[in-house]
């Protein structure tokens, strides 16, 4: 469902207000400040439920919003939000991060946690459920609160189809379907930024990070076994299996783990429309075999998972 909130239509005693109980509320609960009086304040934002997301684009002048523990507390909200700067600017605050954000800029934050964003832009924004962006990208911590720089050549793809898919028409026949579709592309595409980035910054885990990129972006390949992974950490099988001794695994139990936690992700979310998706798009090939593990896991099959 799309949905177009906006000030203007709002008395100018009333928008600020307005703003804040109705238009931040959409996202997070947060107050909202101004320097500006209630009458010079315009904003607007255009929003849509896209599966699992909901994907908006929102215009403000300069206003600040603060997420306190006692919004942590009372909405209960498990999800990560992100921010990419179309145009103007903004200073967003959280987990002991400051970053000043400027056009193509793009910010990741967490409901989990309170935070300070100044913001006077044009800006597009993701609400992605905590458990499936997990499910698809390692040691998200390492990006909350940090800034991904507009020289990212993947950022204006993903702000190019944010913006396609608030304007496309979705059909009701087709609506659902196409929406799971564009839902996961935007995920998908927002993890390949952030994959990105983490290539052009070098770190001491690096090998380790490579090896689970890897194993992420191949789940729906039978081909991951611990020569591949080796591979693509450029690193031998020993240092590998060094590296998951020190986390308390082995590379197959860790990939297998893995896979189950993003089926499951996967169903619960509404990213797949069948159970067989869910297995096969996550490597297993039999059915059967997908069940018990699934009910071994998590205490349901992924039948049940699907209908909740």
């Amino acid at each position: 469902m799309k949905q177009c909130l906006t000030t203007s239509d709002k008395k100018p005693s009333q928008r600020l207000e307005y703003w804040q109980e109705v238009v931040c509320k959409k996202y997070v609960s947060a107050s909202a400040a101004t320097d500006l009086d209630n009458e010079d304040f315009s904003g607007s934002l255009i929003s849509r439920d896209l599966g699992p997301l909901v994907v908006a684009e929102l215009e403000a002048p300069l206003h600040f919003w603060s997420r306190k523990p006692s919004h942590v507390r009372n909405d209960g909200q498990e999800v990560f939000i992100v921010s990419l700067i179309r145009r103007g600017g903004g200073e967003l605050s959280q987990m002991g991060r400051t970053v000043r954000l400027s056009e193509g800029d793009l910010a990741i934050y967490d409901s989990g946690a309170p935070f300070d964003y100044a913001l006077q832009a044009s800006t597009q924004l993701i609400k992605v459920p905590k458990q499936l962006l997990e499910s698809k990208l390692a040691n998200i911590s390492d990006f909350v609160g940090a800034k991904i720089e507009r020289g990212n050549p993947l950022s204006a793809i993903l702000g190019d189809l944010i913006s396609t898919s608030l304007t496309i028409e979705l059909s009701d026949d087709v609506g659902s379907v196409t929406a799971k579709r564009l839902s996961s592309a935007i995920v998908d595409l927002l993890v390949s930024v952030c994959d990105l980035r983490r290539e052009v910054a070098p770190s001491p885990s690096r090998p380790l990070e490579k090896v689970m990129r890897y194993a992420r972006a191949n789940f729906d390949g039978g081909d991951l076994t611990p020569e591949t992974l080796a591979s693509a950490g450029a690193i031998s099988v020993r240092t590998l299996n060094r590296l998951f001794g020190g986390l308390g695994t082995t590379p197959m139990r860790w990939v297998w783990s893995q896979r189950l936690e993003a089926s499951r992700a996967a169903l619960a979310q509404g990213q797949v429309n069948s159970v067989t998706e869910a297995a096969f798009a996550h490597g297993f090939n039999e059915l059967a075999h997908f069940s018990r593990r699934f009910k071994k896991a998590f205490g349901v099959t992924p039948h049940e998972m699907l209908k909740k």
